[in-house]
């Protein structure tokens, strides 16, 4: 288990060492993406829509059990600590532009990174992509 973690810092490590330094994202676009977690974590799937571009409350009402995967396996304890790991700004003329902040959530005996979407740096606080993986001791 010690291994995975090691492997799983080291790639974050590597992903943040683009040349340049991308910005935070904006306040509304933290507490956006912020919100988002916590209606996820609680199964606020409602709540949770209002955050989102309209492309993507389309594709989990068409997908719904994915959403309930995502929160399930979220741990439902309080986080311990929460802080951002990498940024990327990905730019392509065929799709949409995205910049994606990862968040790491640390709680007791899991950690949680969750990315999420947004135009640009300082855009939109409406969300484009969002995705969840925990790490550790089984939540079931």
């Amino acid at each position: 288990m010690k291994m995975k973690y090691a492997v799983i810092a080291s790639i974050v490590a590597l992903a943040g060492c683009s040349g340049t330094q991308l910005p935070d994202p904006s306040e509304q676009q933290t507490q956006a993406a912020q919100q988002a977690y916590d209606d996820l974590r609680l199964q606020k799937f409602d709540d949770l829509m209002v955050h989102l571009e309209p492309e993507l409350q389309d594709y989990f009402k068409n997908n719904e059990r994915e959403l309930h995967k995502f929160s399930r396996n979220l741990p439902k304890a309080d986080y311990r600590t929460r802080k951002i790991v990498a940024k990327n700004q990905q730019e392509d003329s065929t799709k949409l532009s995205k910049y994606t902040v990862t968040y790491e959530y640390g709680y007791e005996k899991n950690l949680v990174q969750y990315d999420v979407s947004f135009d640009k740096a300082g855009g939109s606080s409406k969300i484009r992509d969002l995705n969840v993986s925990v790490f550790g001791e089984s939540i079931k």
